[in-house]
C-alpha cells in the first residue's frame, strides 16, 4: 500500500512538472524545465541524431523506464485511471498494431513528413493538450470573476486570451476525451498500442539488465500483480512478463503479498532468447534508419509548390520553411511561450506533411521588437535561440502595401498607422497629395514582424506580411532608433 501511495505520488508530481511547464517557462537553457523537455525522446533525437544511442543503451539497461515517470502523457493516462479506480482486465497479448505505428512512422519521416509524429509523440500530444484545452479553461476561469469584480485585485488579474485555433482546439478535445475513457478501463493503453516511441524502446527491452523477474516458488497464483499492471504485459498463471512492453512502474510489486516478484538482475543461466535477440536487432535497425534520415533526409522543398500568397510566417530562429517543418513536432512549446499569443497551431498551412505546426497569426498582434522568448524553448532545435539583438535583423517575412486598400487613398484622410509602429522604420510615409502622405515598404529594413498589418484600421488590410522561404538579415537603418513598441493584447484606438 505504501509503494502504490509513492507511486501516485510520482505520477501527480510528474504530471504537475510538465504541466506547469508549459505555462512557467524562462528562457535560460538551463532550468529545469529545458532539461525535462529536451530528454524527450523524439524532441532529442531530432535535436541531436547521435542521442539514439543514449535511449537505445538506456533501454538495454533498464527498459522502457522513461515511459514510467519522463513521459508526460503516459502519466496522464496513469493519473486518469487512478481517478477512475476500475480493476484492470489482466494480461493482454501483444497487439502487432504498435509495430505498423512505429514502421510507418519511420517511413512518413523518410518521405520528408513529420505529420504521423505529430499526431502520435507523446510529449508534442500533451502539449496541445495543455495549451490548446487546459490553459484557456484556467484563463477563463480566472478572467470571469476578474471581469465581474471591475475592479483591480490582488489576486485576479485579468490575463490575456490564450492562443487556441479551433482545429487544434477541436481535434485535441476529442483525442483526449477518448483517451480518457479508455485509459479509465485499460490503464496506459496507448502506451501499449499506439505510442511509437514506446514500441521503438521496446525494441530493445526484451531482455533488460535491471527489470522485475518472478519468484515461481513464492507465487500463490493470486492475480492481484496481474490487475494492476497498466500495459497487460503481465501475465500471473504463466508466471511471465513480456519486458518489452513494462514501463518499470512497479505497481505489481506493491500488490504482491507473497514476495514473488522482485526488481533485480538476471540470474547466471538466463540469457538472451531468440525473440529478444530479434527485436533488438530490428531495434538497431530502425535506430540506424532513423539516423540515416535524420542526417540526410530534406524536405522536398514542397513549400516551393505553395503559391507565394499563401506561405506562412515562421518563428525567428527557424532559419527556412524547410528547416522547421522538418524539426517541429508540434509540441505547442513556442505557442505557449509567446506573450504576444501569435503563435498559434495550424492544421493545414504547412500540408499535410506539417500537422498543428505553428505559425505567427498577426490578426491577434505582432511579433515584439525586444522579445526573444520563442527562441529559447523548442526541444527539437525546429527555432534556434537568438539574441535580441540578432533577432531585430531576422526578416522572417516581408510586408506588402496595397494602396487601393489605403485609408489615405479610399477617403482621402491622413492615417500613417503602420509607419507609426515600424520598430525598424521600413514602413515610412512619403509624399501623396492634397498635403497627405501615403505609406512605403523599404524590403531591405522590413523584418516581417507585422506590426503595420496588426496597426492598419482598414479592411481588408492595405499593409500585409507574407512569409520568407528562407530568412534573410535586414539591414541597419542609419537612424532607425529603436522603433515604436506597444502592447499587442490591447485593441488598436482606431
Amino acid at each position: 500500500m505504501r509503494r502504490f501511495r509513492f507511486r501516485s505520488l510520482l505520477v501527480w508530481g510528474g504530471l504537475l512538472l510538465f504541466t506547469t511547464g508549459f505555462f512557467l517557462r524562462g528562457q535560460d537553457g538551463n532550468t529545469p524545465w529545458q532539461f525535462a523537455a529536451r530528454v524527450q525522446v523524439l524532441p532529442a533525437l531530432l535535436r541531436w541524431g547521435a542521442t539514439i544511442l543514449f535511449f537505445a543503451g538506456t533501454a538495454l539497461l533498464a527498459g522502457r523506464f522513461y515511459c514510467s515517470l519522463l513521459c508526460p502523457l503516459g502519466l496522464f493516462q496513469e493519473a486518469v485511471h487512478g481517478l477512475g479506480g476500475r480493476a484492470l482486465p489482466g494480461y493482454r497479448p501483444c497487439r502487432i498494431l504498435r509495430y505498423l505505428v512505429l514502421a510507418a512512422a519511420i517511413l512518413s519521416m523518410a518521405a520528408g513528413s513529420l505529420g504521423l509524429l505529430n499526431l502520435l509523440d507523446p510529449f508534442a500530444t500533451f502539449g496541445r493538450g495543455v495549451t490548446q484545452i487546459l490553459k484557456p479553461l484556467l484563463v477563463a476561469v480566472n478572467n470571469v470573476p476578474a471581469s465581474i469584480s471591475g475592479e483591480p485585485s490582488p489576486i485576479l488579474h485579468h490575463l490575456p486570451a490564450a492562443p487556441v485555433t479551433a482545429s487544434a482546439f477541436l481535434w485535441t478535445s476529442l483525442f483526449f476525451l477518448a483517451l480518457a475513457a479508455w485509459a479509465i478501463t485499460r490503464g496506459r493503453p496507448f502506451c501499449d498500442t499506439l505510442c511509437p516511441v514506446g514500441t521503438f524502446l521496446g525494441l530493445f527491452s526484451s531482455s533488460p539488465l535491471l527489470s522485475v523477474r518472478f519468484d515461481t516458488n513464492a507465487c500463490s497464483g493470486c492475480g492481484r500483480c496481474e490487475r494492476v499492471c497498466p500495459t497487460g504485459c503481465l501475465s500471473s498463471g504463466e508466471m511471465r512478463i513480456e519486458r518489452d512492453r513494462c514501463i518499470l512502474c512497479l505497481s505489481c510489486l506493491g500488490a504482491c503479498k507473497t514476495g514473488a516478484l522482485r526488481l533485480g538482475m538476471p540470474s547466471a543461466g538466463e540469457g538472451l532468447q531468440r525473440r529478444g535477440l530479434i527485436r533488438t536487432v530490428l531495434g538497431a535497425a530502425a535506430a540506424l534508419a532513423f539516423s540515416g534520415i535524420q542526417s540526410r533526409v530534406e524536405i522536398s522543398a514542397r513549400s516551393e509548390a505553395l503559391p507565394l500568397a499563401v506561405l506562412p510566417v515562421s518563428p525567428p530562429g527557424s532559419g527556412s520553411h524547410d528547416h522547421f517543418r522538418r524539426k517541429c513536432i508540434a509540441c505547442s512549446s513556442c505557442v505557449s511561450a509567446c506573450p504576444a499569443g501569435i503563435i498559434r497551431p495550424t492544421l493545414s498551412a504547412w500540408g499535410a506533411s506539417g500537422l498543428f505546426q505553428p505559425r505567427l497569426d498577426y490578426r491577434y498582434g505582432y511579433c515584439q521588437y525586444e522579445c526573444n522568448t520563442c527562441t529559447g524553448t523548442c526541444p527539437t532545435g525546429a527555432i534556434e535561440p537568438l539574441s535580441v539583438e540578432a533577432k531585430q535583423r531576422v526578416q522572417i517575412g516581408r510586408a506588402r502595401f496595397d494602396s487601393n486598400a489605403c485609408i489615405v487613398v479610399k477617403r482621402g484622410t491622413a492615417c500613417g498607422a503602420c509607419a507609426e509602429h515600424c520598430p525598424t522604420q521600413a514602413a515610412h510615409m512619403v509624399p501623396y497629395r492634397d498635403g497627405l502622405s501615403i505609406p512605403e515598404v523599404d524590403c531591405a529594413l522590413c523584418i516581417g514582424c507585422g506590426a503595420c498589418q496588426f496597426a492598419c484600421p482598414a479592411l481588408p488590410k492595405a499593409m500585409t506580411v507574407e512569409g520568407l522561404r528562407h530568412h534573410g538579415t535586414a539591414k541597419r537603418p542609419e537612424d532607425a532608433g529603436e522603433g515604436a513598441v506597444f502592447d499587442p493584447i490591447e485593441e488598436f484606438p482606431f
